[in-house]
């Protein structure tokens, strides 16, 4: 395999520095799921499409494009239980649209309004089919590059399809930037069960996902003692190994953990931005990263929270500046 070339990557930003008022690392995760941004030019544009993968999965995914694509396209991976419409998503979406990039949505296995195109459900180690899709995504603007935006289990996501194009090249791959990735998810889901907002609405989310799945096919999936479970953890460890080639809990998070061994083999630009103060994402798994590759550009902020960076006065949301600068506006 021939290694690509070293590119120069940006410098860490100058901190973010919110408003005292939405300082709080809880307050900073919630903003921005509160926040409603109506109608955009993504959304008028858009184009529902269907992948389908060489595993003969499908995923949905929505194409905004550009009348010139000289910039490329941008591939949005979601957050765990989240979609491609989630605040998040069409935000940085919007931004990347109007700076005169196609975008491309894509919503994993049940997610979205999706459960009924694969038997199959979802799990966070099915990097083969997000893979295969981004390879498909390329394809839309190629030869112009492929960039791949990520948060929480899509930061985790983007991380893994970089460290699988060292291996398998996708050609056009530009830059990769991972939001807030959950890189050990075992611990993330530890942080977000202790805490009984967060517990509730993935709990919530979780159990409403499961519960229609069960439905749409009821002769594969009985999820009662997934449903009873008190915690996403004890949901974990009940589903695994009645549903899943993974034998306990820990089995699948190791499979799909990021690990500095990966990160170290990069050989396209990857930037992971995070906050010192994120709740569910605990800081210290990213203090093994520093320096491992000169690929990596680490940048961990001393606030945001998880997935928020919202300042006020005027009202902004900080990631998409910060996406836009990392792809050279």
């Amino acid at each position: 395999m021939t290694m690509a070339k070293p590119i120069e990557q940006h410098t860490p930003t100058a901190n973010f520095l919110p408003h005292i008022l939405v300082r709080h690392r809880h307050l900073q995760t919630v903003l921005l799921t509160l926040h409603r941004p109506g109608q955009t030019n993504l959304r008028r544009v858009q184009q529902e499409m269907i992948l389908e993968t060489a595993q003969g999965v499908r995923l949905q995914g929505f194409f905004s494009p550009q009348p010139d694509q000289t910039k490329g396209i941008v591939l949005l991976l979601h957050g765990w239980l989240g979609c491609a419409e989630s605040n998040y998503n069409t935000l940085l979406g919007e931004d990347l649209y109007r700076r005169g990039y196609a975008v491309f949505r894509v919503n994993y296995r049940d997610h979205g309004d999706t459960h009924q195109l694969n038997p199959g459900f979802f799990r966070g180690d099915l990097l083969d089919e997000l893979f295969d899709a981004a390879q498909q995504v390329a394809r839309l603007a190629a030869p112009r590059p492929l960039h791949i935006i990520g948060v929480s289990l899509g930061g985790s996501f983007a991380l893994r399809l970089a460290w699988r194009h060292a291996q398998t090249p996708i050609p056009t791959l530009g830059q990769t930037i991972a939001i807030n990735p959950a890189i050990n998810p075992r611990l993330a889901t530890l942080a977000l069960d202790r805490n009984p907002l967060y517990l509730h609405y993935f709990r919530s989310k979780w159990r409403a996902s499961l519960k229609k799945k069960q439905a749409l096919f009821p002769d594969r999936y009985d999820f009662a003692p997934e449903l009873a479970a008190k915690s996403c953890m004890a949901m974990t460890e009940t589903l695994m190994p009645r549903y899943s080639p993974h034998p306990d809990a820990q089995s699948y998070f190791n499979s799909y953990q990021v690990t500095p061994a990966m990160l170290a083999g990069l050989t396209s630009p990857v930037t992971i931005l995070t906050a010192a103060d994120d709740p569910i994402v605990p800081v210290a798994d990213f203090h093994a990263l520093a320096g491992i590759s000169p690929y990596l550009t680490l940048d961990i902020q001393p606030y945001g929270g998880h997935v928020g960076f919202i300042d006020l006065f005027p009202f902004r949301t900080w990631i998409t500046e910060y996406a836009a600068r990392v792809l050279g506006g």
